[in-house]
């Protein structure tokens, strides 16, 4: 899909489409991770990790923080000696 850059202030912007913003349940001051991939140039936008949400870590966080432990375990165990 294609979108324009629009001059915000003495900023420039692109736009997200209403079905980006849904899919990915983003709103309005939300902070989106902005990148180059370096090989092929493109930029990528991902919406922010949510760590905590009403003073409890979210379950998604928990379930990517559960991940990581899991995949490297036995190198934590080997780094802990």
């Amino acid at each position: 899909m294609k979108r324009k850059i629009v001059q915000t202030g003495s900023s420039l912007a692109v736009t997200l489409p209403a079905e980006v913003v849904e899919a990915f349940g983003l709103k309005k001051g939300q902070e989106v991770e902005v990148t180059v991939h370096p090989a092929t140039g493109a930029v990528v936008i991902r919406p922010g990790a949510k760590y905590f949400e009403d003073g409890k870590v979210t379950r998604r966080f928990r379930t990517l923080a559960d991940s990581v432990l899991d995949r490297y375990d036995k190198a934590f165990e080997e780094l802990a000696k």
